[in-house]
């Protein structure tokens, strides 16, 4: 039977890993959104250069911000910017520049962290004798989902629900339950105390169904 670490220890290495992960990245941590930035590096390369583009052409910035002011609150809007600007004429205008733009984490930093918690995974149970591949679950997985397909398409729907809900969300039990909660904001409360419930209900609906 696996052993696992005293409730307090685990709360001092996951506090300390998120101290940390700030500390050196200088953001929350949240693997939910580590493994959205590894997925989609080339599409957010792709805008990061389309911004760099806008930054460095002023007149094409001013038209998309006209364009998107004009789509998102009409022209009305339009007519009280280019009366506000007229106004202000006489005033310096302010120049964007590249180091204005936010700056983002690179892609490989997300990727060195998600690796990083499978090597140390895959180190401790080594060192400890508790590695053993299996290619099935648990015993109640089997009970309830069977031992052929049922478990791998059991695998896949579970994990494109979890995709979708901490995209949904805005975050993880990471982003939200560490990060967030420790911050005390009001969302990540809400999403931590949703997905908590959701799991203790789901918890005994497993202990019901392999009675």
């Amino acid at each position: 039977m696996t052993e696992y670490w005293p409730w307090w220890l685990g709360a001092i290495g996951l506090g300390g890993v998120s101290i940390l992960y700030l500390l050196l990245i200088g953001r929350l941590l949240g693997v939910s959104g580590s493994w959205a930035k590894v997925v989609a590096w080339k599409e957010n390369r792709e805008q990061l250069e389309a911004a760099e583009a806008l930054v460095e052409d002023t007149e094409a910035m001013e038209n998309a911000l006209m364009a998107e002011t004009l789509a998102e609150f009409g022209e009305d809007a339009i007519r009280e910017l280019q009366a506000e600007s007229a106004t202000n004429e006489a005033e310096p205008a302010a120049t964007a520049s590249l180091d204005e733009l936010e700056s983002t984490t690179p892609w490989t930093a997300h990727l060195v962290f998600l690796l990083s918690m499978f090597v140390g995974a895959f180190l401790v149970s080594w060192f400890t004798g508790e590695f053993h591949p299996r290619l099935d679950l648990s015993d109640v997985h089997t009970r309830i989902f069977g031992s052929l397909w049922e478990v791998w398409l059991a695998l896949l729907v579970g994990g494109m629900m979890v995709g979708f809900g901490t995209q949904m969300a805005g975050g993880c039990t990471s982003g939200h339950g560490l990060s967030g909660c420790a911050r005390l904001l009001p969302a990540s409360l809400l999403a931590t105390a949703v997905f908590m419930a959701s799991a203790i209900f789901l918890s005994l609906l497993m202990e019901v169904m392999i009675r």
